[in-house]
């Protein structure tokens, strides 16, 4: 005789209800640190949609001894504090090319120098949200500082020479949007380590609380006394 077909739990429906069951489980367990991820996600991206972009472009300049006698100086020496005057608002002045629109008194906001400790080399950044403007920037920048060099050469003993034509940049050097959204995440995920992290001490906290008051009010159990045993 045919025996009835049994149901077998190796079907699709089961196997879809299983998988459903564990990531309902798994969402379950891990919801904050997903929550704080999307939340973070969520953050860098805004940021990279509504952060307007920032271009850079670079030109170099040179300090050259001038073949005078100069105690106490050297090219290195005056590039370093040439680097520190070229964002200054005084120095910019001397510029023979136009500067790119700005609010006053922000001017030398959109200029940084660097200087290295070992080479004379001064390297001058301009910023702006065209690559235009930023190129810009950064030619009127070294421009001044030839001209403000060459203005006191006499007393220095040294003359700044142009080296390198900032040109402008085909992409902005920010927003980031991979690394923006990266952290982000990161940080989302951080927050959640850490919340999670707090309701766990406070979880083991208060499962230690009550167990101490759990004992403190139950009545203490007498130790059983041993009978007497009579020996014959």
């Amino acid at each position: 005789m045919q025996q009835p077909a049994r149901h077998r739990t190796g079907t699709p429906a089961a196997l879809v209800r299983g998988v459903r069951r564990r990531v309902a489980a798994l969402l379950r367990r891990y919801a904050v640190p997903i929550a704080f991820g999307l939340v973070g996600l969520l953050g860098g991206a805004a940021y990279t949609l509504f952060t307007p972009p920032s271009y850079t472009a670079t030109a170099f300049v040179l300090v050259v001894e001038d073949g005078q006698e100069q105690a106490g100086g050297s090219a290195v020496s005056f590039a370093q504090a040439y680097g520190r005057l070229a964002p200054l608002p005084e120095t910019l002045a001397w510029s023979g090319r136009p500067l790119p629109r700005a609010l006053p008194g922000e001017v030398h906001e959109h200029v940084q120098a660097s200087t290295s400790p070992d080479t004379p080399l001064i390297k001058l950044t301009g910023r702006a949200e065209s690559g235009r403007d930023a190129a810009a920037f950064a030619n009127a920048a070294a421009d001044a500082l030839v001209r403000y060099g060459r203005s006191h050469s006499a007393d220095t003993g040294v003359r700044v020479a142009l080296m390198g034509v900032a040109q402008a940049p085909g992409a902005p050097t920010s927003p980031n949007p991979p690394l923006n959204i990266a952290v982000g995440t990161a940080s989302g995920m951080l927050l959640a380590g850490l919340s999670a992290a707090v309701l766990n001490g406070r979880g083991g906290r208060r499962g230690r609380h009550d167990a101490a008051r759990a004992r403190r009010r139950s009545p203490a159990v007498p130790a059983p006394v041993a009978e007497p045993v009579e020996v014959r």
